[in-house]
């Protein structure tokens, strides 16, 4: 079987980070699939999914990796388009922008620390959407 929900918020960008994890768990919680995995992706070219501790700081210690590996440009993208998000595009596609996550009697086999957060790239503020596939039985 599989059931497909999806998740709508309004994102600052700029690194902002948004923890997802009580609601994919509640809608594992909630849905008729006791046993699978679920895939919960973001369709945006300048965002990304990740699976980390959920622990003070680790937010802002991630979003400062991800610039150390991935500084502003110049990036052929921003000589070509508006907006000049280039750095955006590369960060999205470092991170990826989905993440597998098995459950088992409809609870979510995540670490004891570890959560789901949804990462903001883009340079502007704006509305997101997550899809969230539950695949079992």
């Amino acid at each position: 079987m599989i059931d497909v929900k999806k998740i709508s918020f309004l994102s600052d960008g700029n690194g902002a980070m948004v923890n997802l994890t009580k609601e994919v768990a509640n809608m594992i919680r909630n849905g008729s699939i006791e046993d699978g995995i679920i895939n919960v992706y973001s369709h945006g070219s300048t965002t990304g999914m990740v699976v980390m501790g959920g622990e003070d700081g680790l937010d802002e210690d991630f979003v400062a990796m991800i610039e150390r590996l991935v500084p502003e440009g110049p990036f052929k993208h921003d000589e070509m388009t508006d907006p000049n998000n280039g750095v955006a595009h590369m960060r999205s596609a470092l991170v990826g922008t989905g993440v597998n996550i098995p459950f088992n009697g409809k609870r979510l086999q995540l670490g004891m620390f570890q959560q789901i957060f949804f990462v903001d790239f883009d340079l502007v503020k704006r509305e997101r959407e997550i899809i969230v596939q539950v695949m079992g039985e």
